[in-house]
């Protein structure tokens, strides 16, 4: 899927895991995710304006300004160190069988080069906001996701979601910027 990097545009991203494995049942590793998107959120300069993690999926709205910078860097980046992370998580715990052994078909041998473990299906789904009434249509469907996957059926009970932000000012799980 080819990606546009027009300075000043606001990226709705989605990244899935590895077969869909639900990783991020586990809080520890939601709270990694959070970890890395906002060392990276420093690291690039950018502006997270909306998240949500669901279990095997993970929606945001990403802002950058760097000509130099591409959203294909930035995911690359925050998957690859939350991998790194989650393996070495379950590895110190012994836990083994919460990691899915990459599988190597003929296709795909480049990506996988020699990958234990796989956390995080390769590519990701961009698309470039452009206007205010897109902004708050993609934040109103990621605020919506954890009741669209029947995961709760009161947002507000829903840790790992910026509506908590919005709707209760709770920036205490993960600070989000506001657009302007």
């Amino acid at each position: 899927m080819q990606k546009f990097n027009n300075p000043g545009d606001i990226h709705f991203v989605t990244f899935r895991t590895y077969k869909k494995y639900p990783y991020f049942k586990d809080e520890k590793c939601c709270l990694i995710l959070l970890e890395e998107l906002n060392y990276y959120r420093t690291k690039f300069s950018l502006k997270i304006y909306d998240y949500v993690i669901l279990p095997d999926h993970i929606h945001c709205l990403i802002y950058f300004e760097d000509e130099d910078l591409t959203i294909s860097r930035i995911v690359q980046a925050i998957k690859g160190f939350t991998a790194r992370r989650i393996i070495k998580l379950y590895s110190s715990i012994g836990s083994w069988e919460q990691l899915l052994p990459a599988t190597r078909p003929e296709a795909d041998k480049q990506h996988f080069r020699k990958l234990k473990y796989k956390i995080w299906q390769p590519d990701f789904y961009d698309f470039n906001v452009q206007t205010d009434k897109k902004f708050w249509e993609k934040l109103e469907y990621i605020h919506n996701n954890p009741i669209k996957h029947r995961l709760t059926d009161d947002i507000s009970k829903y840790k790992f979601c910026s509506w908590r932000n919005y709707e209760l000012n709770d920036h205490s799980i993960f600070k989000i910027d506001y657009c302007e």
